[in-house]
């Protein structure tokens, strides 16, 4: 396990994964990631790579082979490395391997970095593709948050309030991926999704395709305490509880095979092209207040 810390938070990350267990506010003494408590989903905050959600069947082909991948990839239940680590900063790596790449034929490194400022914590993404021809993925993040955060509220207490008055459609999942059907999530031209497990259950993640606003805010009129989530140039979020006393906001670049998807990885809705010799970065961060 990895800590980081500063006056005003704690972090813990396992190098299985890179994945954050904890984080926990020194000055108002509260937990704020989910804890993993099997009983209704076991991780905490999983980062998803080279895959975001399912490919249809676990089966993708590349230049017509077939290969086998589950629901969100490898990454979360592979061992990283720690390149480096001061007090309030760590750096993972995982690089391809004969494992990685029986199931996705691809070369690749890719960096981690958790970075500590105040009361915030930075996840930055770093993919690097050094062989000849393009490297072809999707990477994302799933952290899951305690909600309700303070004791005597409920789930239902909470709101989420985007930036900006938003009117985007949510995709909705079918038997076998994402469906083409939509359902609107907003009040007309409004920027507040009050929680309601009746949002997910059945229908399970609320997922946005292209948000106009680039954080939002998890909080209660009831408490204190919330976070702000920002999420820049990701084109796709997905909202998810089991459901259970928890709920995750996820930043992704990429997204579940569609229902009526041919298989082909190189026609995968979302999937980022990377040239050889370049880098793709992006990074997300989480402010507890």
């Amino acid at each position: 396990m990895v800590y980081l810390k500063n006056d005003f938070l704690e972090v813990e990350i396992d190098t299985k994964g890179a994945e954050v267990k904890r984080i926990y506010h020194r000055q108002f003494q509260l937990d704020y990631l989910w804890n993993g408590d099997a009983a209704y989903w076991n991780r905490s905050s999983p980062v998803l790579f080279p895959i975001v959600g399912k490919v249809k069947d676990n089966t993708y082909t590349y230049k017509d082979q077939p290969y086998h991948l589950t629901q969100h990839g490898f990454a979360r239940d592979t061992d990283f490395i720690l390149e480096s680590s001061t007090a309030t900063a760590a750096v993972f790596t995982l690089s391809s391997n004969p494992k990685t790449l029986a199931v996705y034929p691809f070369e690749f490194k890719l960096y981690i970095t958790y970075t500590l400022s105040e009361a915030r914590l930075t996840v930055a993404y770093k993919v690097m593709h050094s062989e000849e021809g393009e490297l072809l993925f999707s990477i994302g993040a799933h952290p899951g948050f305690l909600c309700p955060l303070e004791a005597g509220l409920s789930f239902e207490d909470y709101q989420l309030t985007f930036e900006k008055e938003e009117n985007t459609p949510r995709l909705l999942l079918g038997s076998s991926g994402v469906s083409r059907k939509t359902e609107t999530v907003f009040v007309s031209d409004s920027n507040v999704i009050p929680l309601d497990y009746n949002l997910f259950g059945a229908k399970d993640a609320i997922i946005f395709k292209d948000l106009q606003s680039t954080f939002m805010t998890l909080s209660s009129s009831k408490g204190s305490h919330g976070l702000h989530f920002h999420f820049t140039g990701f084109p796709y979020m997905g909202i998810w509880t089991k459901p259970g006393p928890f709920l995750c906001i996820e930043p992704w670049f990429g997204i579940a095979d569609f229902e009526d998807a041919n298989g082909k990885l190189e026609h995968k809705e979302g999937i980022i092209r990377l040239s050889s010799g370049k880098a793709f970065q992006a990074a997300y961060s989480m402010e507890f207040f």
